[in-house]
C-alpha cells in the first residue's frame, strides 16, 4: 500500500438513529392492541443515541483518515445533507466528531423538513411503458415472474413473527381487513414526484420492522423492544429481511435505480469532476445509498455482524487513490458501518474497537492484485447513467 496515496475520498452515508417515521406512528397503533413505548424525539428525527453514535462515528472517520495519511483542513471539506432534521443533525454530530472545533459548514438546499431532489426517491416518469418497463426489469432483477407475491411466500415465516409478537389478530387493522399479515393483498404503482409504491403485506412488514429495528439500536429495556417477544438473533435478522427485500425489491433493481439514482449519480459525478474538495460528505437515506449500489453494478454483499444491508449510520466511502510509480488513479469502496452490538450498546468507536470495514465489488471491473480497479472504469460507468 506504500506505492499508493489516498487523494479525495466521497461517504455517502445514511442517517444515524431516528424515531418512527409520523406515517409509520399512525399504522403502528393500530397493527396492535398493544401501547408502544414512547421515543424522546419527535417523529422521524434523529434521537439523542443517535447523535451520539454519529458523533463517535465521526472521531474514529478522523483516525481513520490519518492511519491512511489523509491529511485534510476544513476548507478542503464539503458537507452536504438532505434538508431532512435526521440527515442535517446526523451531517452536524459526524462532523463535530471528525472536526472538533473547527468551522466545517453543514450544506444543505432547503429549510429543515423539505426534500432535497438530490436524495429524494421519487419517480419522474410515469407513464404506461415506464412501468411496464419497470415491472418486467424487476422480474428478471427476482427471477420471478409474480414481482411481489413469490417474495411474499419466502418471507411468510417472519410475518407470521410479528403477527405473533403484535397480537395482531386483536388489532383495528386486523378488524378492519380481516386478512392474516401474510396475506394482505398486494400492489405496485408509479405516479410521478412520488417514491415507487407498493401496498400489502412488503409494505406494512416494512413498516413495523423498522420500528422494532429503532427499538433495539436505541437501547430500549428488553421489555420495551417488541414487548420482550424477539427471543433470538435469528429471529431478529427474520425481521430485518423483510425491510431489506423491500429496499432491495425498489430500489435496487437495475431499471428503478437508474431513475431515481440519476440526481444523485449527476451530483457525485459533479464533486469528483470538480476535485475541489478532498473530503465530500453526503447524507442522505438507505434507498440512496441501495440505489447507488444497484446503479453503479455492486455485487451482492452480505455485512458481518449486521442484519441490515443498509445499516442505519452506514457510510459507502468511495476512496481515490494514485499509484506513486505509475500516476494512475484507481479507487476502492468500503461498507463502513456499526454492528447491531455497537449501536445496541452504544459503544464508543475507536481503533480498537472500530466499526466494521468491507469491501465492496463491482460487476464488470477488474482488481489488481491490492484490490483496486480502475478510476477510469468508475468515470466511464457513472458518465455513461
Amino acid at each position: 500500500m506504500n506505492e499508493y496515496q489516498l487523494e479525495q475520498i466521497l461517504v455517502i452515508s445514511r442517517h444515524g438513529i431516528r424515531t418512527a417515521l409520523p406515517e409509520t406512528l399512525r399504522l403502528l397503533e393500530t397493527v396492535t392492541p398493544k401501547a408502544w413505548p414512547q421515543w424522546d424525539s419527535a417523529p422521524g428525527y434523529l434521537t439523542n443515541r443517535g447523535g451520539i453514535l454519529e458523533n463517535y462515528f465521526g472521531a474514529y472517520f478522523k483516525k481513520w483518515m490519518q492511519q491512511q495519511n489523509f491529511e485534510v483542513s476544513p476548507d478542503e471539506v464539503f458537507v452536504y445533507a438532505n434538508s431532512i432534521q435526521r440527515t442535517v443533525a446526523t451531517a452536524q454530530y459526524f462532523t463535530l466528531g471528525a472536526f472538533p472545533g473547527l468551522d466545517v459548514p453543514i450544506n444543505h438546499k432547503y429549510p429543515i423538513q423539505r426534500m432535497d431532489p438530490i436524495f429524494d426517491p421519487v419517480v419522474r416518469d410515469d407513464s404506461e411503458s415506464f412501468k411496464q418497463s419497470v415491472i418486467k426489469n424487476i422480474q428478471h432483477y427476482t427471477h420471478s415472474q409474480f414481482l411481489i407475491e413469490q417474495l411474499n411466500l419466502q418471507l411468510k415465516p417472519a410475518y407470521e413473527l410479528l403477527s405473533d409478537i403484535l397480537n395482531y389478530r386483536q388489532s383495528q387493522y386486523y378488524q378492519k381487513v380481516q386478512c392474516e399479515l401474510a396475506d394482505l393483498p398486494s400492489s405496485f404503482n408509479l405516479i410521478v414526484n412520488e417514491e415507487p409504491i407498493i401496498r400489502g403485506s412488503l409494505a406494512v412488514g416494512t413498516a413495523i420492522a423498522d420500528a422494532l429495528l429503532l427499538q433495539y439500536y436505541s437501547g430500549f429495556t428488553k421489555q420495551d423492544n417488541a414487548w420482550g417477544l424477539i427471543a433470538t438473533e435469528e429471529q431478529r435478522a427474520m425481521i430485518a429481511n423483510i425491510k431489506n427485500q423491500y429496499i432491495n425489491l425498489l430500489f435496487k433493481s437495475p431499471l428503478l435505480a437508474k431513475h431515481i439514482a440519476k440526481p444523485l449519480v449527476e451530483f457525485v459525478n459533479q464533486m469528483f469532476q470538480q476535485q475541489q474538495h478532498k473530503l465530500v460528505i453526503l447524507v442522505g437515506h438507505d434507498c440512496n445509498i441501495a440505489a447507488i449500489t444497484g446503479v453503479l453494478g455492486f455485487k451482492d454483499y452480505q455485512l458481518p455482524h449486521q442484519i441490515e444491508e443498509t445499516p442505519i449510520g452506514g457510510k459507502l466511502v468511495i476512496q481515490r487513490w494514485r499509484n506513486k510509480q505509475d500516476q494512475q488513479h484507481y479507487f476502492k469502496v468500503e461498507y463502513m458501518y456499526q454492528t447491531i452490538e455497537q449501536l445496541h450498546l452504544a459503544s464508543e468507536l475507536t481503533l480498537n474497537n472500530p466499526p466494521m470495514h468491507h469491501p465492496l465489488e463491482i460487476d464488470g471491473f477488474n482488481q489488481n492484485e491490492q484490490g483496486f480497479y480502475l478510476w477510469s472504469d468508475l468515470k466511464k460507468r457513472i458518465s455513461n447513467i
